[in-house]
């Protein structure tokens, strides 16, 4: 009886570790482990620029974020947000259609370079203009991050955009 009562409690044990595991990487953009690795301090944050973004042209995609909010600063475009965020971002073809294989997300931080575009595949949908990167309640753990995003259309014409990323 003792014996049955601690396997079947082990075994609670076990799948519960393995359902939080899988509920909390399931909406996350960043690990822990990665967000140690690519947040700024505030001290590196305060001198850490992107580049402004290059006008749209009608030669190649255009990448637009409708959500959360990203405010022009003397440091470049910076997204604000809050932990859970809602992320949508508007990719509009122009002359030729998207090639969404060549879809990138990632986080960097100097040398650091991590691709998180596998987590985000699931909230890529193409449509007749483009496509949409629609998530909801997504976990971007707390800092100072810098960001990006790129895709080209089926002729190799190329939209990269950087962002610096303050999550509260």
């Amino acid at each position: 009886m003792f014996r049955s009562i601690t396997y079947s409690l082990v075994i609670l044990f076990i799948s519960g570790l393995f359902l939080t595991s899988a509920y909390s990487e399931g909406n996350h953009i960043f690990t822990e482990e990665e967000a140690k690795q690519l947040r700024y301090s505030d001290k590196e944050w305060g001198k850490e620029t992107v580049s402004k973004h290059e006008p749209d042209t009608l030669d190649r995609p255009s990448i637009t974020f409708e959500e959360p909010d990203v405010v022009d600063t003397n440091k470049g475009p910076t997204i604000i947000a809050v932990d859970p965020t809602n992320v949508f971002i508007v990719i509009k073809q122009n002359d030729s259609p998207l090639d969404p294989g060549t879809l990138k997300v990632w986080g960097e931080k100097f040398f650091v370079h991590i691709d998180v575009t596998d987590r985000v595949l699931k909230y890529f949908k193409t449509n007749k203009d483009g496509a949409i990167l629609h998530a909801k309640g997504i976990h971007i753990p707390k800092g100072h991050y810098k960001v990006g995003v790129s895709i080209a259309d089926v002729n190799g014409n190329k939209m990269e955009k950087k962002y610096r990323l303050k999550v509260e």
